[in-house]
């Protein structure tokens, strides 16, 4: 009996070396197979098996008693969080961005109706909701390391230097544009960053303003990237916004090298937990809140707005590609 024992332990022994081995020689290969159905996870492109996208127009939200309203506003459609099956290109391909001055030819959204944040109603677009005033912008962005030295925009409506909003790329020479920028005042750069979003790679941006105390934060995929208090800003804006680029008062137009999509914008602060969500719902992430929303543009082949408010966009030097890396 004792040799049977002994020759049981042996064998368990072996098993376990064997799985030892195993692991330490084909180890990093399962670590390389594992991220990367973490990342294909992230960015929900798993349902049933199978690879699915987005196409275009196949979720909205339907408002039956017309923009702004919240009664039995709902999403209508295939509303499952799926990623686009195409993104803008905003200064790549044929539009290159040189690094200095302006591109050849910006490229860059601009939405037919200028989006009047804030006037005497303090943000609140929403009749009949009691909530905390202020903004949401969030955008998937996938940024080009081939940066400028100007204040690259993402989301913009800055009419003259000391009103309006921009959400930027890069904060140019010595960080003149902060990340956030709100009616001439603006969110400061980390200590020690290089006046730059990440680039080449896929981040989740999103800039909050609550009018309540004068806080703006920005968040990288969910976390916090920069926040100041800027105090309380009024906004009484008339021009067009711009999404992809920012177009001062001077003329001035200055295009973010690379893909943003899945832009949508809320009435009011979302909270940290409402920002996680939307993070790990991926980059087809359907908006939270509908009645905050004021504007949701995927960009997945055009510039409409799915938000049932009517704020479509018009398309400048823009190209649609289906993959998820820059060319």
């Amino acid at each position: 009996m004792p040799s049977k024992r002994r020759g049981a332990v042996k064998i368990r022994k072996t098993m376990a070396q064997g799985a030892i081995e195993y692991l330490i020689t084909y180890g990093w290969a399962l670590m390389i197979i594992a991220t990367i159905l973490i990342g294909l996870y992230q960015f929900n492109v798993f349902s049933g098996n199978s690879l699915q996208r987005a196409s275009p127009a196949s979720c909205e939200v339907y408002r039956p008693y017309g923009p702004y309203s919240t009664t039995d506003i709902n999403l209508v459609g295939e509303c499952r969080d799926l990623p686009p099956s195409t993104m803008p290109l905003f200064g790549i391909t044929s539009f290159h961005w040189s690094g200095k001055g302006n591109p050849s030819y910006p490229s860059y959204v601009e939405l037919s109706n200028p989006l009047n944040l804030g006037g005497s109603t303090g943000y609140n677009l929403t009749p009949g909701f009691t909530i905390t005033p202020g903004f949401t912008i969030t955008a998937w962005v996938y940024l080009s390391p081939n940066t400028g030295t100007r204040c690259e925009g993402i989301f913009n409506n800055v009419p003259s230097p000391s009103s309006g909003i921009g959400l930027f790329a890069y904060g140019g020479n010595n960080g003149a544009c902060g990340p956030l920028w709100i009616n001439g005042s603006y969110v400061k750069w980390p200590s020690g960053n290089n006046y730059s979003m990440p680039t080449n790679r896929w981040i989740f941006v999103t800039a909050a303003y609550n009018k309540s105390n004068g806080t703006a934060t920005v968040y990288l995929n969910a976390s916090v990237f920069a926040s100041s208090n800027v105090g309380i800003r009024q906004f009484y804006s008339t021009n067009a916004t711009t999404i992809g680029a920012d177009i001062w008062p001077s003329g001035a137009i200055y295009t973010a090298n690379g893909v943003v999509t899945n832009v949508q914008l809320y009435d009011t602060p979302l909270t940290g937990s409402q920002i996680q969500q939307l993070y790990q719902e991926g980059i087809g992430a359907d908006p939270s809140m509908l009645f905050a929303l004021v504007g949701w543009w995927p960009l997945n082949g055009n510039a409409n707005d799915y938000s049932g408010n009517y704020n479509n966009g018009m398309v400048y030097n823009i190209t649609y590609s289906g993959s998820y890396t820059l060319p």
